[in-house]
C-alpha cells in the first residue's frame, strides 16, 4: 500500500457487498414427479468501476477495478495509473496491479505488483489453513486466518473486525474505523491511522466516492467516470 503520501492507499486494492458464491446452485426438489432441479443462474458480476484520479482540482490518473466469474469464484483486477505533470513533464509515476480472487464472502489470493518511480515492490498472499501466508518484502509471513486486503470495493471488511493487510507491504494495518449512516440507506465510512480516507457506498455497497489526505495536506478524490 501507499500510506498517506501522493496516492495513500488509494487501492487498495477491494468488491461492494454483491459478491457472488456458488456459481451453480440448484433449487431444491419439490418430491416425486416435480419437475427436475434446474441449475440457477450464477451470481451477477459486480459492473466494473472507471474512476478519474484528481489531486487539488486536476487529474493525475485513473483508477480501473473489473470483475470476471472464475467457476465458484471472482477475481477482481484493479489497475492504478498516477502520473501528475508539471508544464507537461511527468514529475511522478506510480502503478498499481493486483488480481484478488474471493469465494463467496471468502478471501482465497492476492497477486500485487506496484512500480513507483521504477522502484518494484511484489507482494502475493494465499488463504492457507489456519492462516493466511504472506510473501512479501520482509519474506513470509503468517498472518491471522481471517486477514484479508485493504480493497476498497470491500466495506464488509471495515470495522475493526477483519484483519487488513497493505498489498504493498504484507503487513497488517493500524487502521481507526467509523460508520455514518447516508440517505437513502447508504454509509460514509471514515478510515484514519495509516490512511486517512472518506468513502461512500450506495444501499447496495456499491463503491461511490472516494477521498483521502496526502501527507502534503493536499486532497486526492475520485471521479467517476
Amino acid at each position: 500500500m501507499t500510506p498517506r503520501r501522493l496516492l495513500p492507499m488509494l487501492f487498495a486494492p477491494a468488491l461492494p457487498a454483491l459478491l457472488p458464491g456458488a456459481a451453480h446452485a440448484q433449487q431444491p426438489g419439490r418430491g416425486r414427479g416435480d419437475a427436475p432441479n434446474i441449475p440457477l443462474a450464477p451470481p451477477a458480476v459486480p459492473a466494473d468501476y472507471r474512476w478519474r484520479v484528481m489531486r487539488n482540482g486536476s487529474e493525475i490518473g485513473s483508477h480501473n477495478v473489473s470483475f470476471i466469474q472464475r467457476g465458484a469464484e471472482l477475481v477482481a483486477v484493479s489497475d492504478v495509473s498516477i502520473m501528475p505533470r508539471v508544464l507537461g513533464v511527468v514529475v511522478y509515476r506510480f502503478e498499481h496491479r493486483y488480481t484478488e480472487v474471493t469465494r463467496g464472502s471468502a478471501f482465497v489470493s492476492v497477486q500485487s505488483r506496484q512500480n513507483r518511480n521504477g522502484s518494484i515492490v511484489e507482494v502475493s498472499a494465499e488463504a492457507a489453513p489456519g492462516a493466511v501466508a504472506i510473501r512479501g518484502p520482509e519474506g513470509a509471513l503468517n498472518l491471522p486466518a481471517n486477514a484479508a486486503p485493504l480493497s476498497w470495493w470491500q466495506p464488509q471488511r471495515f470495522g475493526g473486525g477483519v484483519p487488513i493487510f497493505g498489498t504493498t507491504t504484507g503487513r497488517l494495518m493500524e487502521l481507526r474505523w467509523s460508520r455514518a449512516a447516508l440517505p437513502g440507506g447508504g454509509a460514509q465510512w471514515r478510515c484514519q491511522g495509516e490512511v486517512d480516507a472518506t468513502l461512500a457506498y450506495d444501499a447496495n455497497g456499491r463503491w461511490v466516492a472516494y477521498s483521502v489526505i496526502g501527507d502534503d495536506g493536499s486532497t486526492v478524490s475520485y471521479t467517476a467516470l
